[in-house]
């Protein structure tokens, strides 16, 4: 039988920090117990950035953010990014911006967050027990009693969910934190992955696989705009993907989830790439035009060269329905006006996401009407909180999900250790 004031049930990002916060005011060896089913702490977070960690933005605001966002404004307007940097930096972390307000650790390597973290709990005497997984947690009349894999049992004051959510699954050790915080009475909205890379019809973008282009990606829900953001696009086997394609998935994995876009009901998707987004139509047609004048023998496939990539180029002649063989000055006039069309509005018809395998993050999960959005604690039990992707909670691509799991894992440690010291320690 273990025992353990505060036991925290994953030890991943939310986790860890929830460690961080509940050590630092307990001050007490052995009080404060992170339970990891894998064999190392942090899997998922070595991994985010490729490997840079983007743990942070200088924007994050209840805007970046979808689910019961408007359930967690309060924690939020505490846990500002300056009060998340800071935290870190008490840890020794050096942080740097970039120029979209992107954070990373200055050093440029997701371990040495990790190392921030792990040092920062265990210097505060918290102790991490890993390769057994929970398997089931029991409210017991004074706390919780914990089950794990490698059949020990652990009681506790206060337990935090930390277990993260369905998405990138190789990073996970198969603990099902939702089935835990449902046998403790809570629900679970529908799961669905989100930031990931978008399915469409046709052959094209197969045919650009691994090619990149500098754009401005629209979702269109029904021929309407409903959200853009420019940046890399890259074309894939299956469809389109890069950080762009990811912030427009978030609204697309919820229309193949649901039906609805913020609560509108849609029945199709596309995506339009407006590939010279710095150029207006008519500059993009007077080009075009320049080099028909000018050069009246050059090929059709070659008009775009000179501004975009040579396959994307011929790959828009072609959609435009141009003989990439033609010679310039054979071109019709309709004909260059479609391709000017086609340049600023390539559309591509979307007919799902990829899955929970190439998803960064989980959307839905536990919802927030059964949580205290300002300490994580659970309605459902006293002392109980739950934290991080549990929740129905998720962010845009850009640090505002780790963003949220530090704020969450901050809260909880934080309010589940002032519990135990209301309550004079350990049962």
């Amino acid at each position: 039988m273990v025992q353990a004031d505060i036991v925290i049930v994953g030890g991943g990002a939310a986790g860890l920090m929830a460690a961080c916060a509940a050590a630092r005011i307990l001050r007490k060896p052995g009080a404060v117990l992170v339970v990891e089913g894998n064999q190392k702490l942090g899997r998922k977070l070595l991994a985010t950035g490729n490997g840079r960690c983007n743990l942070s933005n200088l924007a994050a605001a209840p805007e970046h953010y979808h689910g019961d966002a408007a359930a967690v404004a309060s924690l939020l307007s505490s846990y500002t990014p300056e009060a998340i940097l800071g935290a870190f930096r008490d840890m020794g972390l050096v942080t740097r911006a970039d120029e979209q307000g992107r954070v990373y650790p200055r050093s440029g390597q997701a371990a040495a967050v990790l190392d921030a973290l792990r040092s920062c709990a265990a210097e505060y005497g918290a102790v991490f027990r890993i390769g057994a997984p929970v398997t089931a947690v029991r409210r017991e009349k004074v706390g919780f009693r914990l089950d794990c894999a490698d059949g020990e049992t652990i009681e506790t004051g206060a337990c935090i969910l930390a277990c993260g959510g369905a998405a990138s699954p190789k990073h996970s050790c198969g603990v099902d934190g939702y089935a835990l915080a449902k046998a403790l009475g809570h629900t679970v909205m529908p799961l669905y992955p989100a930031l990931t890379q978008l399915v469409c019809a046709g052959k094209t973008a197969k045919a650009l696989s691994g090619v990149r282009c500098a754009a401005c990606a629209t979702l269109l829900a029904d021929g309407k705009a409903v959200y853009a953001e420019s940046g890399d696009v890259q074309f894939t086997d299956t469809g389109l993907s890069g950080i762009c394609i990811f912030g427009l998935s978030i609204y697309a994995a919820e229309f193949f989830a649901t039906g609805r876009i913020d609560g509108k009901a849609y029945r199709a998707l596309a995506v339009a790439l407006d590939c010279m987004p710095e150029w207006s139509f008519a500059q993009v047609r007077e080009y075009l035009s320049e080099i028909c004048r000018r050069h009246p023998q050059r090929l059709a496939g070659e008009l775009l060269a000179g501004i975009l990539n040579l396959r994307i180029g011929r790959a828009l002649v072609q959609a435009a329905g141009i003989d990439p063989a033609l010679a310039a000055n054979r071109i019709p006039v309709a004909a260059l006006q479609r391709l000017t069309r086609i340049v600023k509005e390539w559309s591509f018809t979307v007919t799902g996401t990829k899955g929970f395998l190439d998803a960064q993050i989980t959307a839905g999960g536990v919802p927030l009407v059964e949580i205290d959005g300002r300490t994580m604690e659970s309605r459902k039990a006293k002392q109980l909180y739950i934290v991080g992707e549990m929740l129905n909670v998720h962010g845009d691509c850009g640090g505002y999900n780790l963003h949220f799991a530090w704020a969450s894992g901050l809260a909880a440690g934080k309010a589940a250790a002032d519990a135990v010291q209301r309550k004079g320690g350990r049962r």
